[in-house]
């Protein structure tokens, strides 16, 4: 069971499922709390949609499961009615990117919570190049922010790594369940209406469709397609992913944000060889 993907399911769906690493999610802690007894040891994470029912009741579950809260910016300040959250469990804010980014950010990462940018939607990206300001220069943050953290550390260390990796899509890794028990690699994929299978009777998946076989393969697609992600300066930290909804993305602001990566990262390793020759 070890190399099964991990699937994100509703709660209310979650005995249709009898594969893999489940995530259980739901707006409903109740639901949540349920879905998860009456599973097996296959959970290794719950998605909570909402801070608004009585989060008390997630107490129930086992301490350090991961958490992930989903909080649009306006919502951030939530996290401090819920503060034992993270001394529980695993917690991880999942934030919208939208207007109110960056002081959203700036409240949840004060309460130590980690925050993970959601690219479901970017319905407002112009303030991401301010949050990654706020990451890389706030001395007082001891919290990850991602996507730039994973990004930024392996470019200091000369790994390979890319927004495909962080916000991984692949069936072979990753798989996600809507409300009506459609399949497909995440839920912004979900959001587009791009799916391979279900889970209404028994699960089944289209290893065959074209949807499938382009997620399995994304780089060796994206050249075999002569797309000009291939011969992009980002290409390797973000490996087309951001082409994957809409062939027409304008990624502008986001190759400054990898320049930006990159440019800091270059520094710091710079850095560090001068200090070893001394």
């Amino acid at each position: 069971m070890r190399d099964e993907p991990v699937v994100n399911v509703p709660a209310a769906l979650c005995d249709k499922v009898g594969f893999g690493h489940v995530v259980i999610r739901s707006a409903s802690c109740e639901d949540i709390v349920r879905a998860y007894k009456a599973s097996d040891d296959r959970v290794i994470g719950v998605e909570l949609e909402s801070l608004a029912g009585n989060v008390s009741v997630l107490s129930a579950l086992p301490q350090g499961l991961s958490l992930t809260l989903r909080l649009r910016p306006a919502e951030a300040a939530n996290v401090y009615t819920s503060s034992w959250l993270s001394d529980r469990f695993a917690l991880a804010a999942l934030m919208d990117v939208e207007k109110g980014l960056l002081e959203g950010v700036k409240l949840v990462t004060s309460a130590q919570i980690p925050v993970v940018m959601n690219l479901d939607s970017l319905s407002d990206d112009s303030e991401l190049i301010s949050v990654l300001d706020y990451y890389l220069h706030e001395r007082h943050l001891q919290v990850p922010i991602e996507f730039f953290h994973s990004l930024f550390t392996a470019q200091i260390q000369g790994a390979a790594l890319s927004l495909a990796d962080v916000y991984p899509e692949s069936p072979e890794q990753n798989l996600y369940v809507d409300e009506s028990g459609a399949i497909t690699g995440s839920s912004r994929l979900a959001k587009a209406g791009m799916f391979f299978g279900s889970v209404t009777a028994d699960p089944q998946i289209d290893q065959e469709s074209s949807l499938y076989k382009r997620l399995i393969n994304l780089k060796k697609d994206l050249f075999l397609s002569g797309s000009s992600c291939a011969s992009c300066e980002a290409f390797d930290v973000c490996a087309g992913y951001l082409r994957v909804v809409d062939t027409t993305f304008d990624c502008t602001a986001w190759l400054r944000i990898f320049g930006e990566i990159k440019s800091r990262a270059k520094e710091i390793v710079e850095d560090l060889e001068r200090s070893s020759k001394q």
